[in-house]
């Protein structure tokens, strides 16, 4: 079956489940109100008839229904919250296959126009590559994915790694749309992680407190001591003795106790997520995979802490709750026990905790990059090598262009020459092949499967310009801008890295003759660094440097032809320079000449 087939088939079972659980729920809710009001009605009774234990029986009965209801309530309502979350990330799925059309968080805030690539090739906003691969349910998922974009692997043996862990993945449709599920319903907020991280910086307030030791646990003796001796003299100056006391050290230690609970508060829901994906992760099978078994033996090491964390976080949350605030710390001193709690896992797991969070961010990226190949089946795994800068592609197209529309081109740059010059019209495919080389690269360096039968490369830094733009604010013209951009790739070069250069018409805001004269002086300048480059442009003069370095510069170009008064673009990519043009052509078309 193909990725479009199985899509549908899965919307279609779990829409037959979701109504399932849907009425179970429903079910339940209703039996719970029953059972409810079985109860009251054994309350009542008892009382009306004067102590009748058979009343109290009746409402022992639906009190004990009452809450195992609620539990399975709870379980149906997590159930289906579930299937929606899988529903959904099927429509999406069976969307981007059928029409490419991308539903997924496009990281529109990642974009950065000053980065070296990732706003000339689309790598973040709407339509981008990142849109198209991302599977991430949580901010920190959805971070390191993007750090991974904006900061490909260089090493190779990494990238080898990273391909072994996806072919794992990628058949594991179940697995990896449980993880993305689950980890969407974990409702990460900003603050979470940092907030866990300064909660686990903080000193111990509690734990090894003789004060708070001994106070916890003789407090609420002395207190429930006082209660008998009320229900036997019917003097109550003892218990009101013990409740000031108690309450005087609640109120000595609130200070402390609102310090950590700031930080925890609301903490169950997404750390209880987390151990549930490390559950997913710990349950799989990775086969020889490194990268994925290291992961799993790290999951392992979480055992139950995880879930123990979860629980005294919503314990913890509790205390907000005005019957557990009032009565359970004036008998119990609730507040101490769960800071004693609390304070115990973060000695057992202090380390642990951040290595865990961690495991479920690299999960997602793997499980988003996995999808992205399951989605791509036509797609190939390039071949990474060592030694001297090389880039081979065959019928590569672009990423984002659908297949039955992409027309795909052969490419070489390293063996015969180091830089191409690619002239071509107007609309021929210049800046387009520039982007899907670029993309490509990009996507081989990240380990994923690539638009070409076959890839070959030498990791290098990609560094592009493209879009220039002039900034007002920062007083900055496109010229300066342009050159600035420039300063900075030759920046990179002088610091020895390998770098992968690509430029679409470059010093379009100077005059003709002093932009090819800067412009030739700009490669003839490349050529004396480690690097690999493409440049489209209009300047067909640029083409003569292949004749003063026939061993580093090679001509490409993209054509156009006119037959019967229209104009036709094959896309096709081949040796030389253009020769044909358009501009004025395309002018007399639109009627604007």
């Amino acid at each position: 079956m193909t990725p479009e087939e199985i899509y549908q088939q899965r919307i279609t079972t779990l829409k037959a489940d979701r109504d399932r659980e849907q009425s179970r729920t429903s079910l339940y809710a209703w039996l719970r109100l029953l059972t409810f009001i079985v109860t009251v009605w054994g309350i009542l009774q008892f009382l009306r008839l004067h102590y009748d234990l058979l009343w109290l029986a009746v409402a022992a009965v639906g009190l004990v229904g009452f809450l195992a209801l609620l539990k399975r309530h709870i379980k149906s309502q997590d159930r289906l919250e579930l299937l929606k979350a899988l529903l959904d990330l099927n429509e999406k799925e069976y969307t981007l296959i059928t029409t490419n059309k991308a539903l997924f968080e496009d990281g529109n805030r990642y974009v950065d126009e000053r980065h070296d690539f990732t706003s000339d090739l689309d790598v973040f906003g709407a339509s981008s590559i990142y849109q198209h691969i991302n599977r991430t349910g949580t901010i920190s998922g959805s971070n390191l994915l993007a750090d991974r974009l904006k900061s490909p692997h260089q090493d190779i043996a990494l990238i080898k790694d990273t391909q072994e862990a996806l072919k794992v993945l990628s058949p594991e449709l179940e697995f990896r749309q449980m993880l993305t599920a689950t980890a969407t319903l974990a409702k990460e907020e900003g603050q979470d992680k940092k907030e866990l991280n300064l909660w686990l910086q903080m000193p111990l307030e509690f734990l090894g407190n003789k004060f708070y030791e001994v106070a916890r646990w003789v407090l609420p003796v002395l207190i429930i001591a006082a209660i008998f001796v009320y229900a036997f003299t019917g003097s109550y100056v003892w218990a009101l003795i013990v409740l000031t006391i108690n309450w005087l050290v609640l109120m000595s230690a609130q200070k402390k106790v609102l310090a950590q609970h700031g930080l925890m508060a609301h903490k169950s829901l997404i750390l209880g997520k987390f151990d549930t994906i490390l559950q997913v992760v710990r349950d799989a099978k990775f086969g020889h995979a490194r990268l994925l078994q290291e992961q799993q033996q790290t999951a392992l090491s979480a055992g139950t802490a995880l879930h123990k964390l979860a629980r005294i976080s919503g314990a913890l949350d509790q205390r907000l709750n005005l019957i557990v605030a009032v009565v359970l710390n004036s008998l119990l001193m609730y507040d101490l026990h769960c800071m004693v709690k609390l304070e115990k896992w973060k000695v057992s797991h202090r380390d642990d905790l951040p290595k865990w969070l961690d495991v479920v961010a690299q999960m997602e990226v793997w499980n988003s990059l996995a999808t992205f190949a399951y989605n791509h089946s036509s797609y190939s795994y390039p071949v990474p090598q060592e030694g001297r800068l090389i880039l081979e592609a065959t019928a590569l197209g672009h990423p984002l262009i659908p297949e039955s529309e992409c027309v795909k081109n052969d490419g070489s740059i390293g063996r015969k020459g180091d830089f191409l010059i690619i002239t071509g019209s107007n609309m021929s495919g210049k800046s387009t092949f520039l982007r899907s080389v670029g993309s490509n690269l990009l996507l081989a360096m990240c380990g994923a499967p690539v638009c070409a039968d076959a890839f070959v490369f030498t990791p290098m830094y990609i560094m592009t310009s493209m879009r220039i733009k002039d900034s007002i604010a920062s007083h900055t013209s496109y010229f300066q801008a342009e050159l600035l951009r420039l300063q900075h790739i030759i920046q990179g070069l002088k610091k020895g890295k390998k770098v992968f250069v690509l430029l679409d018409e470059i010093l379009k805001g100077t005059n003709s003759e002093d932009k090819l004269s800067g412009s030739r002086s700009l490669i003839e300048h490349f050529t004396q660094y480690t690097c690999l480059g493409m440049v489209a442009t209009h300047d067909l003069e640029l083409g003569h440097l292949e004749d003063t370095y026939p061993e580093r510069i090679r001509n490409y170009c993209f054509e156009s032809t006119i037959q019967d008064d229209h104009l036709y673009f094959d896309y096709r990519i081949r040796e030389g320079v253009a020769r044909n043009k358009n501009a004025t052509f395309l002018m007399k078309q639109m009627q604007i000449i």
